[in-house]
């Protein structure tokens, strides 16, 4: 089964948080690299520097987060993907007018899900209740390991 995750549970394989183990189990029995995009490398640095912001971390231990993902990159855990960014946003503005009224779904969402079906995945990963309930709307199975 080869899934989409969405960065709030990715990074939960770098992070030590209450369902970090539950997010690895998953990630570990799917035994598929996990796909990595700019936006999964934009978002993991912004939280991981945020966390340090509010002192729920280093930046230390931030930096070394990051260097953790880039390790993954280079051994095959994580793969980089470069979607059609034009095809992405035209989608995502799709399915922010079509569902964002109906579920309120927030652009972020949006894009993630635009992202995932622009690459052909089936499977999206997530705890987020919006995300969750716009990838089900669209036919995505979804997964919360959490």
């Amino acid at each position: 089964m080869n899934c989409y995750f969405d960065t709030g549970l990715l990074l939960k394989l770098y992070t030590d948080e209450p369902e970090s183990g539950a997010v690895q189990a998953f990630a570990i029995e799917t035994a598929q690299p996990i796909p990595f995009l700019a936006l999964h490398q934009a978002e993991c640095a912004s939280a991981l520097h945020l966390k340090a912001f509010r002192g729920e971390c280093s930046i230390a231990q931030a930096n070394r987060a990051l260097a953790d993902i880039h390790e993954d990159l280079r051994a095959g855990v994580l793969y980089a993907l470069t979607p059609d960014w034009v095809a992405v946003w035209r989608q995502c503005t799709e399915l922010a007018q079509s569902h964002a009224a109906v579920i309120g779904c927030r652009t972020l969402d949006a894009l993630h899900v635009a992202c995932a079906l622009e690459l052909g995945f089936r499977h999206f990963v997530s705890s987020d209740a919006r995300q969750s309930s716009l990838a089900k709307r669209v036919g995505m199975s979804v997964h919360c390991p959490t």
